[in-house]
C-alpha cells in the first residue's frame, strides 16, 4: 500500500476503515451468508427488509456489500432524516425511473426505515410496485413493528438480532478473530482473554466493540481490563442528576467518551433505585421513551441530553 494512502487511512474511524466491502467478508451465520452469496451469483436480488433491535449488527453494511458485489448502481437514503415526500418524488422515484444504460442492477437502500411515517411507507409501497421491473429496495430498521404490513409483504425479511444461542456461538469466534486482527494491524497490544470478554459483553454490536477499542487504545496505547470501566459511569454521575446539575452531567458523559446506547440501561439499573418510590414509575417511562427514540436519533448526544433534562424536571 502506498505510504500516502496508508497515512490517509490511519485517520479514519476504524468502523469505516475496516467495514467489509464484500458479502464474503461479512461476519454472518452460514445460512445467511449462503443466501446472500447466491444472490450475488445469480445476479438477481429480491426486495429485502433487514431488522434488529440492536444497532451495529451489520444491516447497512450488508446492504452496501450486496450493491458492491453486484456492481449495482445504488442510492442510499437515511429515511429517519430524509423521509419526506419530496425525497420520495425528487430522489427515490427519479432514481428508480432512470434507465440503466449499462445493464447494472439498480438498488435503493432505505436505511432506518422505521423512522418513516405510515403515510411515507404507504407511498413507498406504491413506488416498489411501480418500479418493480427496474429497481430493487433494501430496507433496514431497528423496530420491525413500525414497518407497515404492505412493505413487509413485498420484501424478504431477515432477522439480524443474532441472539439465538446457536447463531451466537457460530459467529463469536469470527468476531474475536476480526477484532484481534484489527488490533494486530494497528499494532495495539492486548490480552486475548480481554478481547474474548469484550465480544461476550458487547455481542452482537460489532460496531460498538471496534469503536470502544479505538477510543480506549488512543488514550491508553493498549487494550487491558480497565476498558470495561472506561465506558461506564459511577455515582458521581447519578449525584449530578439527583442534584439537578444538568451541565455537569453532560460534561461528565463527554469526558468519559460515553457510548449513549448504553446510557438508558445504566439509568434503569442504577438511577431508579436511588429515587423516591413515588417518582420511579415516571422516570422509567421517560427512560423507555428516550431509549426508543435513540434508535432513530440523528444526534444521540442531543437525545441523551433531552432525557437527562426531563428526568431532572421530574424528580
Amino acid at each position: 500500500m502506498a505510504p500516502d494512502i496508508q497515512k490517509q487511512l490511519s485517520h479514519y474511524l476504524w468502523v469505516e476503515k475496516y467495514r467489509p466491502l464484500s458479502v464474503d467478508d461479512m461476519i454472518l451465520p452460514k445460512s445467511y451468508k449462503e443466501f446472500f452469496l447466491n444472490i450475488i451469483k445469480d445476479g438477481q436480488i429480491p426486495n429485502l427488509l433487514l431488522y434488529s433491535s440492536t444497532p451495529g449488527s451489520g444491516k447497512t453494511t450488508i446492504a452496501k456489500a450486496i450493491c458492491y458485489d453486484l456492481d449495482a448502481t445504488y442510492r442510499y437514503i437515511n429515511i429517519s432524516s430524509q423521509g419526506g415526500i419530496d425525497t420520495l418524488r425528487n430522489d427515490i422515484q427519479k432514481f428508480a425511473s432512470m434507465k440503466s444504460f449499462d445493464g447494472k442492477p439498480k438498488i435503493v437502500i432505505c436505511d432506518e426505515a422505521d423512522g418513516a411515517s405510515p403515510q411515507f411507507q404507504a407511498a413507498m409501497r406504491a413506488t416498489i410496485e411501480e418500479f418493480s421491473r427496474s429497481c430493487r429496495f433494501i430496507f433496514t430498521c431497528n423496530f420491525i413493528t413500525k414497518i407497515i404490513p404492505a412493505i413487509k409483504s413485498r420484501c424478504q425479511v431477515f432477522d439480524f438480532n443474532m441472539t439465538e444461542n446457536s447463531i451466537a456461538e457460530e459467529i463469536k469466534p469470527e468476531i474475536i478473530s476480526r477484532l484481534s486482527g484489527i488490533l494486530d494491524f494497528e499494532e495495539i497490544q492486548y490480552k486475548q482473554e480481554t478481547i474474548n470478554k469484550i465480544v461476550e459483553s458487547y455481542f452482537p454490536d460489532i460496531r460498538n466493540m471496534i469503536s470502544l477499542c479505538q477510543k480506549y487504545s488512543k488514550m491508553n496505547k493498549c487494550i487491558d481490563e480497565n476498558i470495561f470501566t472506561f465506558d461506564s459511569v459511577d455515582d458521581e454521575f447519578y449525584n449530578f442528576i439527583l442534584e439537578k446539575k444538568f451541565r455537569k452531567s453532560r460534561e461528565y458523559l463527554i469526558q468519559k467518551n460515553y457510548n449513549y446506547s448504553e446510557l438508558f440501561r445504566e439509568l434503569f439499573d442504577n438511577l431508579i433505585p436511588k429515587l423516591d418510590s413515588s417518582k420511579q414509575g415516571q422516570v422509567i417511562l421517560i427512560i423507555g421513551e428516550y431509549m426508543h427514540r435513540h434508535a432513530t436519533a440523528i444526534d444521540p448526544e442531543i437525545n441523551a441530553a433531552c432525557c437527562l433534562y426531563e428526568i431532572m424536571a421530574t424528580i
